[in-house]
Parts: C-alpha cells; sequence; structure tokens
C-alpha cells in the first residue's frame, strides 16, 4: 500500500494567497503521519542551507532528526528541528566519521536514514556503504555512477554516452594541451572544475570557475588552475541571458521510478552568468523533466538529485551544466510548492512505499535576500538592472534561502538580527539621491522582470 502524500502549505490554482496562508500555518504545523509511521530516527549531514532544508522537511512531519557537521557555525545548527552536533570530515577523516556515526546509534535496534546535503557527504556514503548499512537505511546509485555524477568530466562523458547534451568541452591536463585547443575554443569559454567541491573550498564557496574572452586570458587562467592542482575542464560558454538557467529537481526510488519531479527557473545568481541561484520561481517544464528523468534513468541513478541546464538561444536547446546529487539550494521551494524530497526518500526507505507526486503549485518565488542583493548590485553597475525592476522581482516571494515563520532562528543569527539588511537600505539610498541630483544614465536592460 503506497502512502499519499499531502500539501501542507499550498492549494493548487490559488498562488498569490494560499502560499501565504501556508506560511502563516507553518506555525501551528502539525504532522500529518502517525507517530508510528515516524519512529525512525534520520540522521542529516551537512548543515548548511540544504542540511536545514532536510531537517525542516523531516521534523515537520514529527520525524526525530539529528544534524552533522564539520562546524557549528552553519545554519542548521540552530534549527528547532533538529539537534546537531560536530562530526569528523567526511574527506579528511572518513574513518573517524564511521566511527562515529556507529556510535550514534550503538544503543538503537532500527536502522537510521541517512541524508546526505553535499557532495562531500554523498561520495563519503557511497565510498563507506559497506561499513554504514548494518546500522543505516541509504538510497545511492552505484559507485560507479557516484563517481562519476560529482566528477565534471566523467559526468559529460556519460551525456554524450546517452544522448543529453551539455555545451561542447575541452579536457587539457597540461598547459601544451591547452596551447593546442585556444584557438579552437569559441569565446567567451569557461574553465570548471571536475570536482567541485573541492574547487570551492581551494577558490571560494561560491566560485563555479573562470569565464575567459580571449585565448590570452584562457592561457593565464588556466596556468593558474594547473597551479592549484586542481582537473579543470573549459567548455564553449551559453550566451544566453540568466534568466534562461534552469534546474530540475528529482526523486528516484530504490526501485528507479521517479517519484517526483520539480522544475523552476533560476531567475538570478551570484556570481552573475557563474554562480549560484539566488532568485526563483517554480514552472511547468515537461521537456525538462522527460529530459532529466531520461538521463538519470539511463545511467541507474537513485536518490535525490538536482540538475541544473541553460537553454542555448542558439538551437533552443536544454544543455545540463551541473548534478547535484542531493538537495538543492532552493529545494525549500519544492517542498513549499508540495513535494518534500527528504519526505519521500524516508518513506520510500522506510518501506511504506510512497505514491508518486505529480502536482505542484506554479508561479511561487524562491529568494536567498543577501545573495541576491550582491547579484543586483553587479547587474546594476553593468546597466542591466534598475533599482524599481530589482525590488519589483522581489515581489510576493514567498520562500527563502533561511527564514522561515516556525523556525526563524537560523536566519536571525546568520542575518545578525537584521542588521545585514542596513547595506541594501543604503545602498538603495545612495542610488536614489544619485538618480535624483545627478544626470540619468542611459541603460537597456536584459535581464527579464519577474
Amino acid at each position: 500500500m503506497r502512502v499519499a502524500l499531502t500539501d501542507k502549505f499550498t492549494v493548487l490554482g490559488h498562488t498569490d494567497h494560499a502560499p501565504l496562508r501556508g506560511m502563516q500555518s507553518a506555525m501551528r504545523y502539525k504532522p500529518s503521519m502517525s507517530a508510528g509511521d515516524t519512529q525512525i530516527g534520520a540522521f542529516v549531514l551537512g548543515m548548511h542551507a540544504t542540511g536545514l532544508t532536510a531537517a525542516r522537511c523531516l521534523g515537520r512531519e514529527g520525524i526525530s532528526v539529528k544534524g552533522f557537521d564539520v562546524g557549528a557555525k552553519r545554519a542548521g545548527f540552530r534549527s528547532r528541528y533538529c539537534s546537531a552536533e560536530v562530526c569528523p570530515d567526511p574527506l579528511d577523516q572518513p574513518d573517524a566519521l564511521v566511527r562515529f556515526l556507529r556510535h550514534q546509534v550503538r544503543h538503537g535496534s532500527q536502522k537510521v536514514v541517512l541524508l546526505p546535503t553535499s557532495d562531500a557527504f554523498f561520495l563519503f556514503l557511497s565510498r563507506h556503504r559497506v561499513q554504514l548499512a548494518d546500522k543505516f537505511l541509504m538510497n545511492l546509485p552505484s559507485i560507479d555512477v557516484a563517481e562519476s555524477v560529482v566528477n565534471k568530466r566523467r559526468l559529460y562523458e556519460l551525456a554524450a554516452a546517452n544522448d543529453t547534451a551539455f555545451p561542447k568541452s575541452y579536457f587539457p591536463a597540461t598547459y601544451d594541451e591547452a596551447l593546442g585547443i585556444k584557438d579552437s575554443l569559441r569565446y567567451p569559454a569557461f574553465i570548471k572544475p571536475y570536482w567541485g567541491h573541492q574547487w570551492r573550498a581551494h577558490f571560494g564557496g561560491q566560485h563555479k570557475g573562470f569565464k575567459v574572452q580571449s585565448p590570452e586570458e584562457f592561457l593565464g587562467r588556466f596556468r593558474e588552475v594547473l597551479a592549484s592542482g586542481h582537473s579543470a575542464l573549459v567548455q564553449s560558454y551559453i550566451t544566453s541571458p540568466d534568466d534562461n538557467l534552469f534546474s530540475l529537481s528529482l526523486y528516484l526510488s530504490q526501485e528507479g521510478e521517479v517519484l517526483a519531479a520539480f522544475p523552476r527557473r533560476q531567475v538570478r545568481q551570484y556570481p552573475p552568468n557563474s554562480g549560484t541561484v539566488t532568485l526563483a520561481i517554480s514552472e511547468r517544464d515537461p521537456e525538462l523533466v522527460a529530459d532529466g528523468t531520461r538521463f538519470c534513468q539511463s545511467i541507474g541513478y537513485r536518490g535525490i538529485v538536482g540538475l541544473e541546464y541553460k537553454r542555448d538561444r542558439e538551437d533552443d536547446k536544454y544543455k545540463l551544466l551541473d548534478f547535484n546529487p542531493r538537495l538543492m539550494l532552493s529545494d525549500m521551494l519544492t517542498a513549499y510548492c508540495g513535494i518534500n524530497l527528504p519526505l519521500l526518500q524516508y518513506l520510500d526507505l522506510t518501506g511504506q512505499r510512497p505514491a508518486p507526486r505529480r502536482e505542484y503549485t506554479e508561479g511561487v518565488k524562491w529568494l536567498d535576500s543577501i545573495a541576491d542583493f550582491h547579484a543586483f548590485k553587479q547587474y546594476h553597475e553593468r546597466g542591466e538592472l534598475g533599482v524599481k525592476d530589482w525590488l519589483n522581482s522581489l515581489r510576493r516571494a514567498r520562500v527563502f534561502a533561511l527564514f522561515a515563520w516556525d523556525d526563524p532562528l537560523p536566519f536571525l543569527v546568520d542575518r545578525k538580527f537584521g542588521f545585514s539588511y542596513g547595506r541594501i537600505l543604503a545602498y538603495v539610498i545612495k542610488d536614489f539621491l544619485q538618480r535624483k541630483f545627478a544626470p540619468r544614465r542611459s541603460a537597456s536592460p536584459t535581464t527579464r522582470t519577474v
């Protein structure tokens, strides 16, 4: 018998008012499942914003959640929906982490659900599944697939073998090989890492790669990459506007059935053109769902996944950019619109056979406010987005990276109890005064207002 998931937050077809009622009612949230259904506990590995999303999605259902990460300053440590603890590093101290997790369940008779929310924790679980299998419940693809989807070169090789479009890519391993392809590249081009989590640790948390405009800039940046010790590829840069970026969240059961699919448009990102989503909106997109579903099933993927695409205006095709074997940053939007991915995985792993979740609310916006402000500043300084259009695009944002009415502390601490927004107010006032008392600068906006 399948378990039917009810929509806690929204009423389909009422996107203007139902989400607001959902946020308000979240302060009085009541689990819809009986205690017997949720008696098995869950461990969330990684307590950044994605881990916070997982903790909220499970904790609101009455599931006992423990969270773990390598540093106590992560946002999820302050959530009311989990108890959190510092743990060994999944890549630098994997054996210690295996012992740590087994110690956490030493007195329990039931297996515990494990949910990774970062690439590092995903790889750790995949590589140590045998040592953990007698104590924990996990939904993972094969070891080979797990390693391939996190490694960009192997990901694109999988895409090529399974007829999934991606930007034209080259894989130089030495400076001489880079010299050999510099005149074959179409500029602008983009240098990106094989291993994103290692790259971000070296170059910075939101750094996805280098956009280069010429052969000379490419060679200079590639020399810098070689010096860092990180393997990287270079690919054609899709010059479509940033609001041609899309993402798709899926859940594939242990049997490989797609139980849920949720597409959205990524309106802005930071840094612009090559960063992390800051404003997204739920949309209906059967073509994207079909493409992502076909690819994930063809490679034998299992579990939660977030795919990132950009529509290339030259051939009007979606091109696969990235594969996230976990929750995505904006997956609180997924839950708000009616598809609770962590709960689906929990029910699947605990033998409760959740029913497929096909419906969701369209037109709902998700916002990472501080990051979106930094993105706006760059768009604005390039003459691509005015203050008024930016503020209008934020209207009716219903879901946020950290803020939740029923769980405010992660947001309040991270945003310094509101003081972080002083910079936004000062910038808007300064811009207003400059426009009022100085000659106007002509601008031709190239980003869509939503």
